[in-house]
């Protein structure tokens, strides 16, 4: 008899590994689905977590004092149209309260009213030019009797 033949390990990634990136690739389309369904962004909410976590909240506080400065210096006429994210939820709002200023998330709504679909004018046709002269179409008449 022959010696067995050894059996060589497979090389490369295991089926441990396997499973635990499309579990977390699984986890991450079910929360992006999510994020659709409910009109809320888990990426961005879960970025803001970690951000505060890590400290970098008085940046993005400093930032949004500096947004808010701006706005007022600027003029920012009451009752505008703002869109924000309160709560997880997407808002638009006329009021202060709601949406304010202050808020990272707040944005200023530009409306546009169109005038939908105009017809191109079609181009005015002058008379046509007369295909004979009257004085002589007389002149012919007569003689023809």
């Amino acid at each position: 008899m022959s010696a067995p033949v050894s059996l060589r390990r497979q090389r490369g990634l295991s089926m441990f590994w396997v499973a635990i990136g499309s579990a977390l690739l699984a986890l991450a389309a079910l929360a992006a689905l999510f994020s659709m369904r409910y009109e809320r962004n888990l990426f961005a909410e879960g970025a803001a977590t970690v951000a505060a976590k890590a400290g970098a909240s008085d940046a993005a506080q400093a930032v949004a004092t500096a947004k808010a400065a701006v706005a007022t210096a600027a003029g920012a006429p009451d009752g505008a149209l703002r869109r924000c994210v309160v709560n997880g939820k997407t808002i638009v709002s006329n009021s202060d309260e709601d949406c304010k200023v202050s808020n990272p998330t707040s944005k200023k709504i530009d409306i546009v009213i169109p005038k939908g679909v105009v017809a191109p004018k079609k181009p005015v046709q002058e008379a046509p030019a007369p295909t004979s002269h009257p004085a002589t179409d007389k002149i012919i008449e007569k003689q023809l009797q």
